[in-house]
């Protein structure tokens, strides 16, 4: 079992490891991209391609999408002197698509990989920040709405809600409709006036719970649902023996307000960092 070590400290006390959250990230994204169909995949330009300790993801007919084209591993050891990164952007970039590539601070590649990227004709975009939270249980009332775990994909239409939610074409819910029931994850619906409206996972990799994705339909929202998830996946990550949860969402900007990011302070995670996702200047 990996364990969380003393790196860093949030507010609250709670020890992580930057390495093992961005270990557990690369494992999420990898099951995601693994979930879609070989014939929806070679149709949509669906690729997942290593260089090295770097892993590059694309979606051609998601050009735009920056969320869904990644380049994960700028920080790893050699993958900057290694050529992986130049690599895994040149291939990413041969494909069309407005990829990111997250940098991790703090680390020791963190400088090399920054300036490898503003180098090399990359600005920083959009940053997403990290939040951590202990393995205590929740502070706030769950809402009154009914959670149900699902553990099949043919119980609810869980690839179409998160779909949907952000704002993706129909076809996208591929990436996320298998999940239910894959072992490391945890999958939940809220029900609304009798329906699974809402929805939301959590991918557990070694000592650490990653909650993600979540999304709620439009006749639903506002009615508690994404905190009655966010409590029950805190008591079952602590059931499961996690010692520490994380969580990620977009920076808080003035001109995008964002529920999600008080939701996720209300339900007691902290600011741990933020981290800046680089991008092609077009």
């Amino acid at each position: 079992m990996l364990a969380v070590t003393m790196t860093r400290e949030t507010a609250a006390g709670v020890a992580y490891d930057t390495k093992a959250l961005d270990a557990c990230e690369r494992d999420f994204w990898n099951d995601v991209w693994r979930s879609v169909p070989a014939e929806l995949a070679e149709e949509k330009g669906v690729e997942l391609r290593d260089f090295g300790p770097v892993r590059a993801s694309v979606v051609r007919e998601l050009p735009r999408v920056g969320m869904m084209n990644l380049v994960l591993g700028a920080t790893e050891p050699g993958a900057v002197e290694g050529g992986h990164l130049a690599a895994a952007v040149e291939w990413a970039a041969s494909h069309g698509v407005n990829y990111y590539v997250p940098v991790t601070p703090g680390l020791p590649a963190t400088d090399a990989a920054d300036e490898w990227l503003r180098s090399n004709g990359h600005t920083r975009g959009y940053a997403w920040m990290k939040f951590i939270r202990g393995a205590h249980p929740p502070r706030f009332a769950a809402p009154d709405v009914d959670v149900v775990e699902l553990t099949d994909p043919a119980q609810a239409p869980f690839g179409m809600i998160v779909a949907t939610g952000f704002e993706l074409p129909a076809w996208a819910a591929a990436f996320f409709a298998e999940l239910p029931g894959r072992e490391s994850w945890r999958c939940y619906g809220a029900r609304v006036d009798g329906e699974i409206q809402a929805c939301a996972a959590m991918h557990v990799h070694d000592d650490l719970a990653e909650f993600g994705p979540a999304a709620t339909l439009e006749p639903a929202r506002g009615r508690g649902c994404q905190m009655a998830l966010l409590h029950r996946r805190i008591l079952d990550a602590i059931d499961a023996g996690c010692r520490a949860f994380w969580v990620e969402t977009g920076e808080r900007v003035p001109d995008r307000p964002s529920i999600s990011y008080r939701n996720i302070l209300k339900a007691g995670f902290e600011e741990a960092y933020l981290r800046p996702n680089w991008r092609r200047a077009w």
